[in-house]
């Protein structure tokens, strides 16, 4: 592997300032970190040592630093120059923080999707994988019934216990919110709390709820051939009874 690692801070003690500027000269090495990072030499990794010495000022201190680590009796084979970053498997630095680590800090920017999703299937595991793209926190809205309000949809074979359940087992969601009209689904979205919606490209025609609400939609593209419905279908038609047979 290729380690790459900052100086001041890391490899050293942060230099003390004189006059405000950092006394590089008066530095002092942190002896278990030569000892670890010549284990790695010695392993047969390759090790570059990275520093911003100079940033501010202007002044180059390449010499300094490579005297300092041969004084230190640190491994290593690059030393880069100042400015320049360079090519490495890991950054070893005391001011730096691991990305998902740090954006796991931030602001939620929360992406919100509906439905019943009753009988999950591979389609509806697509559909939330691609809409986790655009987010870093989605929301199921869970629609209890939509047969209570829509007659052309079905019950919900499963219960809505059932089917959260099912729904927080999966990576890609965060969150599962009942509704139980799309009047209270409504109140939802507008709330603010949702930066995007998520809507299959089945509903572009604008046969959706909350059209005019101003929350960016984002399109999930629906080119499978999944169905809640026909699997229902599928299921009910193979335990149907044959004719002559009794079923229980």
């Amino acid at each position: 592997m290729r380690y790459c690692f900052d100086i001041d801070g890391t490899l050293c003690h942060t230099p003390n300032k004189v006059n405000g500027k950092p006394d590089y000269y008066n530095a002092i090495p942190l002896p278990w970190m030569v000892r670890a990072v010549n284990n790695l030499y010695d392993q047969g990794h390759h090790i570059i040592m990275m520093t911003a010495r100079g940033r501010g000022s202007g002044i180059d201190h390449t010499d300094l630093t490579r005297n300092q680590l041969a004084m230190w009796g640190y491994k290593y084979h690059e030393l880069e120059p100042m400015f320049h970053k360079p090519t490495a498997d890991l950054f070893i630095d005391d001011k730096g923080i691991e990305a998902s680590q740090w954006a796991a800090s931030q602001p939620k920017l929360k992406g919100i999707i509906a439905g019943a999703f009753d009988v999950i299937h591979p389609g509806y595991i697509r559909m939330f994988a691609d809409a986790k793209k655009h987010c870093n926190h989605l929301t199921v809205a869970l629609h209890v019934d939509p047969s209570t309000e829509r007659a052309h949809k079905l019950k919900p074979v499963q219960t809505a216990e059932d089917r959260e359940e099912i729904l927080r087992g999966l990576r890609n969601i965060d969150d599962v919110v009942f509704y139980n009209s799309e009047d209270e689904y409504l109140a939802m979205l507008e709330t603010g709390e949702y930066a995007i919606r998520f809507l299959g490209d089945d509903y572009s025609d604008g046969s959706y709820s909350g059209v005019g609400l101003g929350i960016p939609i984002i399109w999930l593209p629906r080119d499978h051939e999944y169905s809640s419905t026909r699997l229902k279908t599928l299921i009910f038609n193979s335990i149907m009874p044959r004719k002559g047979e009794k079923y229980d």
